[in-house]
């Protein structure tokens, strides 16, 4: 038995020119056989459809247009002849770029290698230090900086969500450890 008709086999159908095996199929299939009901309204509407019919003089157009087209078909030697040098300096701006004229190093000069950029400010320049210094003295004095905050309230609410995130993470981490420093 067949696995579901392709639409090809369902226009075999339509026209009556498929095999035993496929009309089998449509008839047993309740898909199959929804689909050729489906292609056989179409068909009739397709030619129940009242199209009139063109004039004489349309037919003598496209008849002189189609001969006229034919015509200019004629296999034309020149574009061949242009291909050849155009192909021949493509190939040679490709070698060009891709094999360089010198091996490497040679005659080349090395280029200064620029210090790696930071996000994060100097630390001189770093509020967010002196508020860690505040909460955390010890730290303040690992790194240098003196806090110099009088109201620790309007320096949390200074810190940015990066500073807040990481001065949380750092008091929790005290925390665990037995709020010792």
């Amino acid at each position: 038995m067949l696995t579901h008709l392709t639409d090809e086999t369902v226009i075999d159908l339509l026209e009556e020119t498929a095999g035993a095996e496929a009309r089998r199929h449509a008839a047993e299939c309740r898909l199959c056989e929804a689909r050729l009901q489906e292609a056989q309204a179409g068909h009739r509407l397709a030619t129940s459809a009242e199209v009139p019919e063109p004039s004489p003089l349309y037919w003598e157009h496209f008849r002189r247009q189609v001969g006229r087209r034919l015509e200019a078909r004629e296999p034309r030697w020149w574009p061949r002849l242009v291909w050849g040098p155009v192909l021949a300096a493509a190939a040679a701006v490709v070698i060009a770029v891709w094999v360089p004229a010198t091996p490497r190093g040679v005659g080349q000069t090395r280029v200064p290698v620029l210090p790696a950029w930071s996000a994060l400010p100097p630390a001189e320049s770093d509020e967010g230090l002196a508020v860690l210094a505040a909460i955390a003295p010890g730290a303040g004095e690992a790194l240098g900086v003196v806090a110099d905050c009088r109201d620790l309230g309007n320096c949390l609410a200074e810190l940015s969500d990066e500073e807040s995130r990481a001065l949380a993470e750092a008091l929790r981490g005290q925390l665990a450890r037995g709020g010792t420093s």
